[in-house]
């Protein structure tokens, strides 16, 4: 056994670590930043360590007899995250369905922490652009939103073109110059383009 468990819990945590970064956008600076990421973390080390508690329960299984000491580690690493969504039957509620298996419990502590780390994010994402738009004017915003959509390596053309006009589109359509800031400074600083 070793320290197999090991690689089970570094997979697991790895893969929550890229959920979290593909789910939120984190400012470089604001309030909160410490419980931010004292959540953050909390949540990628709980996985890792319930994969490799899972690895310390099942490497001994028949079905893993025979394999490589790393494949099986890495197999229940990744197979953790689908276990632990896992859903035996599905009742219905108060008119709605409702999960029993692990991913009740496992969806019910992923939106806690979510909705917490999501608090601290969006609070410091305002902030951040409120202090963008203080000091640019609308122009110098789009000017900044375009460049930003022409130099992202990871649009294809019909993404840039797209952008292009939406950027267009909150200038021109705008009732509210400070709206059309706000909406061009979220963009530039997350990449997300709000409606026009």
């Amino acid at each position: 056994m070793d320290f197999y468990f090991v690689v089970s819990g570094v997979v697991a945590a790895g893969l929550t670590t890229l959920d979290l970064d593909r789910k939120f956008y984190v400012p470089r600076n604001g309030d909160g930043r410490g419980r931010l990421w004292a959540w953050w973390w909390f949540f990628v080390v709980l996985n890792g360590v319930l994969a490799a508690f899972l690895f310390l329960l099942l490497h001994e299984l028949t079905p893993f007899d025979g394999w490589n000491p790393w494949a099986s580690a890495l197999a229940i690493g990744v197979g953790y995250l689908a276990l632990i969504r896992l859903k035996f039957a599905t009742f219905e509620f108060q008119g709605k369905e409702t999960p029993f298996g692990f991913e009740a419990f496992y969806e019910a502590a992923k939106d806690a922490v979510f909705r917490r780390i999501n608090t601290i994010a969006k609070a410091s994402r305002i902030s951040e652009a409120q202090a963008k738009t203080k000091h640019m004017s609308l122009k110098e915003l789009a000017l900044e939103a375009r460049s930003s959509v022409l130099n992202d390596a990871l649009l294809s053309d019909d993404e840039k073109n797209r952008g292009i006009e939406w950027i267009s589109k909150v200038v021109s359509e705008s009732d509210d110059d400070d709206t059309a800031r706000m909406t061009l400074a979220i963009f530039i600083l997350s990449n997300v383009q709000s409606p026009a």
